[in-house]
């Protein structure tokens, strides 16, 4: 039987909206407000809490903002692709990977280089703000 950190909780469905409903990075404390304006009784330690959960089970991913505090997002897991983030309104747009799956190939034919893991995001403006 699992435990109490397996279910989903009310915190972590009203956490989960937020971040469905934004296609961009939001801080904890962004969320914490959001929560507080639509009337949620949510501690900021209880979203941040909620957020490590969501993260380490795969359901959101993380990224620091130009200040260093940690952003999330809600991101599919089980498909492998990077983020064309909008510096202007901070869209984000997944885009597949076909071409980094070639360049690592070609990391390990040409330079008998294995990689193990990669990071990848493009920055510039999105089709709104153009």
């Amino acid at each position: 039987m699992g435990t109490r950190a397996d279910y989903v909780t009310r915190p972590r469905e009203l956490i989960a909206a937020i971040l469905a409903r934004e296609p961009r990075f939001l801080s904890a404390a962004e969320i914490y407000e959001r929560l507080k304006r639509g009337g949620g009784r949510v501690s900021l330690s209880t979203v941040y809490r909620t957020l490590d959960r969501l993260h380490e089970k795969g359901d959101v991913t993380s990224r620091p903002d130009a200040e260093g505090e940690a952003t999330y997002m809600l991101c599919e897991p089980a498909r492998h692709h990077h983020h064309a983030i909008c510096g202007e309104c901070g869209r984000v747009e997944d885009v597949d990977c076909a071409a980094i799956e070639l360049f690592s190939e070609s990391l390990r034919t040409l330079h008998g280089f294995e990689l193990d893991g990669h990071a990848v995001e493009f920055f510039g403006r999105c089709r709104d703000c153009r």
